[in-house]
């Protein structure tokens, strides 16, 4: 039985982790996370042997940085992916309740398959767990302000310059 640890050689890809709105966020305003992390291959020495390592991502869990945390199967998407509007709620949003700078950490559990010689593949006992480079972000408060026509409209207009 070929174990997690016996991976020493072989790396599964740091994932890259995104969000909307980009590094803001409103108080009390869903931001949507969402991670990038594919099914891959990768060659080296196992047990001492030349073999393949082919990773699949099963998991995602977020650090939100303001103590809580959320997990999904999936990566999530942009809300234009999912066609839904801005600050929408998502299977993987998160609504802040404070202002601050909050550092959001992801880490995603991969499932591990090898094989030597190009033989067939076979699963690796564990998951791989892979931490993505954190994201800094600063939540704030808005306000609104109600105008009779956009920016575009009238660049004089209440809070376009």
């Amino acid at each position: 039985m070929v174990r997690v640890s016996d991976l020493v050689s072989i790396e599964a890809d740091e994932p890259v982790q995104g969000m909307e709105p980009d590094g803001w966020l409103v108080v009390g305003i869903p931001a949507n996370f969402f991670a990038s992390a594919t099914v891959h291959q990768s060659s080296g020495l196992l047990l001492g042997a030349p073999a393949d390592v082919r990773f699949t991502p099963v998991g995602y869990t977020w650090d939100y940085g303001d103590g809580s945390s959320g997990t999904s199967t999936s990566g999530g998407a942009t809300w234009a992916a999912q066609e839904l509007p801005e600050f929408s709620e998502t299977s993987t949003s998160h609504v802040y309740e404070n202002t601050g700078t909050f550092s959001i950490g992801l880490s995603v559990s991969y499932a591990a398959e090898y094989r030597f010689a190009g033989g067939d593949w076979r699963s690796v006992e564990g998951l791989v767990g892979v931490a993505a480079d954190p994201m800094q972000v600063i939540a704030d408060r808005a306000g609104t302000v109600l105008v009779a026509e956009g920016c575009s409209v009238d660049a004089d207009g209440p809070g376009c310059r």
